[in-house]
């Protein structure tokens, strides 16, 4: 496993961030792996580089505000505390919040910097990922704010700044998760697609002069969604047509799902890869039943009719929906599938 030191990566990604050239960010990228990291363990250091994209951890459950008071309580700060009210109101500008208000992982490490240092405390990429691991699984608030606190003990404030933003899975390196998947392998792009499992990529490809035969899609494995291209008006959408012929449908407002049959099994991807299997008690049985062949992976959205008024309920509401057909609950609404 690795015994690289956080430290090292931190400094790969300050200097991706001060940097412009997309060539320069990658062949750094390269140059990391090579000589920081051990083939046999890439997924260590990259599930961190690409946090959004790993499905081995699960979510961590801490969006800003719960961080803050995770953070808070960690530091064991009075809440009504002047670092406490940055925390709390990281989105405020204004004289009194600094120039970094609005960013989160800016905010704290301002608030961090007074009570860590700058001095590194060694932490290895192997047991920030074990910490992570143990933070995704906790199960409340008080065992996540002692995780925190371990990781601010074995932190300084710029690496804790950095952690912060692997945890909001955000790190606004300025370089795309294709050139990072281009620079670690030719087809790691193409495999990740088929697959969306950053840990089978990175153990399949170690070598980067060999070639992966691309991997055929598989039922029951969610297969990485297609994204329309956004332009900035209807002209540039039409120029881009080239003047063929096209069928224009409504966009529904929904969320967006992978629906995986294979015989009676039937799984519900997101665009996130998520497995939300909360949705099987509402819609599975009118799936099994309208769904003439096999196997088969349709594309759509999740959305909720209501059927007192005749018309599709407010964006939102599938979770209520779900929540309600899994306790038996009789409703006027019920999950409904659009297909694309």
């Amino acid at each position: 496993m690795s015994s690289t030191k956080l430290s090292v990566l931190v400094s790969l990604f300050k200097w991706m961030q001060r940097t412009k050239s997309s060539p320069k960010k990658r062949s750094k990228f390269r140059k990391f792996l090579d000589s920081f990291c051990h083939p046999s363990d890439y997924f260590s250091s990259i599930r961190l580089l690409l946090p959004s994209l790993d499905r081995e951890r699960g979510t961590y459950g801490l969006k800003e505000s719960v961080l803050a008071t995770c953070l808070v309580d960690a530091l064991s700060i009075s809440r009504d505390s002047p670092d406490a009210l940055r925390l709390f109101n990281w989105r405020r500008g204004g004289p009194k919040t600094g120039s970094n208000a609005g960013n989160f992982a800016l905010v704290a490490a301002e608030v961090l910097q007074r009570r860590q240092g700058s001095a590194s405390r060694g932490l290895t990429i192997k047991e920030l990922n074990d910490l992570l691991d143990d933070l995704a699984s906790a199960e409340s608030r008080s065992e996540k704010t002692d995780i925190l606190s371990t990781l601010i003990k074995r932190t300084n404030a710029d690496e804790m700044k950095w952690i912060i933003m692997i945890i909001l899975k955000d790190l606004k390196l300025g370089i795309s998760e294709k050139s990072i998947f281009h620079e670690f392998h030719p087809d790691a792009e193409d495999l990740f697609n088929v697959t969306c499992d950053l840990k089978l990529v990175c153990e399949k490809l170690r070598d980067r002069g060999q070639r992966h035969k691309r991997q055929d899609i598989e039922v029951g494995k969610a297969v990485r969604p297609q994204l329309a291209l956004r332009v900035p008006n209807a002209a540039a959408a039409w120029k881009k047509l080239h003047g063929k012929d096209v069928v224009v449908e409504c966009k529904f407002d929904g969320d967006r799902i992978q629906i995986h049959k294979n015989g009676t099994e039937i799984h519900f991807f997101s665009r996130n890869f998520l497995d939300h299997t909360e949705y099987m008690p509402g819609i599975s049985k009118v799936l099994l039943d309208n769904i003439l062949v096999d196997r088969c992976i349709l594309d759509g959205e999740m959305l909720v009719w209501d059927n007192s008024v005749n018309r599709f309920a407010e964006f939102g509401s599938n979770q209520e929906i779900a929540k309600a057909a899994r306790d038996g609950l009789d409703t006027d609404r019920q999950l409904c599938c659009i297909l694309i």
